[in-house]
């Protein structure tokens, strides 16, 4: 018979096809493909996070700019009406006004200006002399109105100016009906912070001064005033004032387009909020924050500050700490985490006042683009790899036909092999196959009639070893006085049983047990009593116990009982009955009692030692309490 190998064979039949090269080649390709894209992405990254910095602190500085010189025009202006009107006091008394003006009293005493005659209103306030020198003085100050009118009218952030005098009346522009109304007829104006902030007290430099954030009387809501002095030498006649409602703010400031979809609020350096636009309330679920709802017939009869320290801005502590780093001029990190979303932060400091702007941007805003290429590269892999998945299927009914031809060359030689394995071991016969003709195939069967004949001495070998461990690994598992399992045995099961409980959410509660006293039982009876001692209460727990429970020695007199699928409440129930037990037992002279500590298994537990640590905190409290109970 002419014989042929089995190297011949494959050459002729399967080395012709390129399956291994193919696939290796496109397999190269896939994973450049992928690996090329993803150093793309990451540079395209790093290109983003840079150009969001430059950026939106580009937009940063516009913003302060912007209020650093809307701010600055208020003060020019203020400074200008400040010269206007000292001067306009210094010679108020040869100043004439021929137009006369309607005022009358109100029923409860205070005296107003009744007719809107395109000017200011005011009112005079019950607690004010009113004598003819200082009517004189009201109707003279309606020259004062112009000015007034034209600071409102011509800047926008401006909605109210007015002049407060010492003698308890306010010039107020725009003209509000009624406006004896806004405030307890019987106040006094120095009550009022804006007042008081221009006094020779606060502002002994006689300069125009901003306020904090507070209610407005008028109703305006949220507001901050400058503020400048009137003088008439060494005498305060008054305080002249412009109202910037924070609404104003927001939309003069706050509403510029921030790019990727930024936003930004104001904090002063108490860390109180002063304005911040509605996607920053959106993101940190902010309500009522700008408006103030007013009650019907309302009266502020004191100054009332906002303070927003305490607002859920602030309940995030990484964005606290940030915060309080930028106002304390120390280095701080440029990002801080809600919940899933990361931020970017802008900050900067206003000129004007003592507060900052800080800009937020969420950093999926940022990496939206390069996500979204990478989704459209993702995609176009899978088509490549479902490509490639047809294609080797298709290839593979080719190569599975020509394997069938192969597998006829082969396959009666094998099929004899194949039955004499199905009964190797099971039969104490001799088994011998006959040859074939294929080198390979002959070879084989002359190493198989030599295997069968060493096979039931390396089984017999290999029962008696494996019979040899499982006895020893249950010596090393178990203690060798109370055949309870040990600390090896818990701190090996532990790890594992962790894992099911994390997936399964389940539960665990475990009791520290340990014998009151049992030194001086070794000391009086004797270390033998001592061990009747330790395999009496091993005794008892295990009679009181699940079956899926069970007891862990983990040392001395101190014992573990794990409880899986228990909660704290049933591990004290069962820590009860084997107190009682104990108790009830006798044992003449081995009389003896336990403490129990106990402690249920949370998601912050690491491993079993979490656990222990916290039954032994309990058992210690059972042991100081007096012993012979429950913690």
């Amino acid at each position: 018979m002419k014989k042929t190998t089995l190297k011949e064979i494959i050459y002729k039949n399967y080395l012709k096809t390129t399956l291994s090269s193919i696939f290796f080649i496109e397999l190269v390709l896939l994973i450049l493909y992928f690996y090329a894209n993803n150093n793309i992405l990451e540079k395209s990254k790093n290109l983003v996070l840079k150009d969001v910095k430059q950026s939106v602190n580009e937009r940063v500085m516009f913003i302060k700019n912007d209020i650093n010189n809307s701010f600055k025009n208020i003060e020019t202006n203020l400074k200008y009406l400040q010269n206007e009107q000292q001067n306009f006091f210094k010679e108020i008394n040869n100043i004439k006004n021929n137009n006369n003006v309607e005022f009358k009293y109100t029923p409860n005493g205070a005296y107003y200006k009744s007719i809107d005659n395109g000017g200011s209103s005011v009112w005079v306030r019950k607690t004010a002399t009113l004598i003819n020198k200082l009517k004189t003085e009201v109707n003279k100050t309606e020259l004062l109105d112009d000015n007034l009118k034209t600071s409102v009218v011509n800047n926008s952030l401006v909605v109210a100016a007015y002049y407060n005098s010492r003698h308890n009346y306010t010039r107020y522009y725009p003209f509000i009906k009624n406006a004896y109304n806004l405030m307890p007829y019987d106040s006094k104006i120095e009550d009022y912070t804006f007042y008081f902030n221009a006094d020779l007290k606060h502002n002994p430099q006689k300069k125009v001064v901003w306020t904090d954030v507070y209610l407005d009387p008028a109703g305006l809501g949220w507001m901050i005033s400058a503020l400048v002095p009137i003088y008439k030498g060494d005498i305060l006649e008054g305080v002249t004032g412009f109202d910037v409602t924070i609404n104003k703010i927001i939309e003069n400031f706050l509403n510029f387009k921030i790019p990727y979809n930024g936003s930004t609020f104001l904090i002063d350096k108490d860390l109180n909020i002063i304005a911040m636009d509605e996607k920053i309330k959106d993101d940190f679920k902010i309500e009522n924050f700008n408006d103030y709802k007013y009650s019907k017939n309302e009266k502020i009869l004191h100054t009332i500050f906002r303070n927003e320290k305490e607002s859920l801005l602030f309940k995030n502590k990484d964005l606290c700490h940030i915060l309080e780093n930028i106002i304390a001029n120390k280095d701080y990190k440029y990002e801080f985490k809600k919940g899933d979303d990361k931020y970017f932060i802008f900050p900067n400091k206003v000129d004007k006042l003592p507060w900052y702007t800080i800009t937020l941007v969420k950093e999926s805003n940022v990496l939206k683009g390069v996500e979204n290429i990478k989704e459209e590269y993702i995609h176009l892999g899978i088509i490549i790899i479902v490509f490639i998945v047809i294609f080797y299927f298709l290839f593979f009914i080719y190569l599975y036909k020509k394997a069938n031809d192969f597998v006829l060359l082969v396959n009666s030689p094998i099929l004899k092999i194949i039955n004499m394995t199905k009964f190797l071991g099971s039969k104490k016969t001799e088994v011998s196959l006959e040859n074939c003709g294929i080198v390979e195939i002959d070879k084989l069967s002359e190493n198989f009639n030599n295997l069968a004949k060493e096979l039931d001495i390396r089984t017999k070998e290999l029962i008696n070893a494996e019979a040899s461990r499982a006895f020893h690994e249950k010596l090393s598992n178990t203690d060798a006085l109370t055949k309870v399992y040990n600390r090896r045995f818990l701190e090996d099961f532990s790890k594992k049983y962790f894992e099911i409980i994390k997936r399964e959410k389940t539960t665990l509660s475990i009791l520290i047990v340990d014998i009151d006293n049992f030194k001086i039982i070794n000391d009086n009876y004797g270390h033998e009593a001592g061990d009747e001692v330790l395999l009496k209460l091993v005794e008892i727990m295990q009679n009181k116990i699940r079956e899926n429970d069970f007891v862990v020695r983990l040392g001395g007199d101190e014992f573990l009982v794990l409880l899986p699928n228990s909660n704290i409440i049933g591990a004290k129930i069962v820590a009860e009955k084997l107190i009682k037990s104990i108790c009830e037992s006798k044992n003449d002279y081995k009389r003896f009692t336990v403490s129990i500590g106990s402690a249920e298994y949370n998601f912050e537990d690491k491993d079993i030692n979490c656990l222990i640590r916290r039954a032994d905190e309990e058992l210690y409290k059972a042991k100081k309490s007096g012993k012979n109970q429950l913690s």
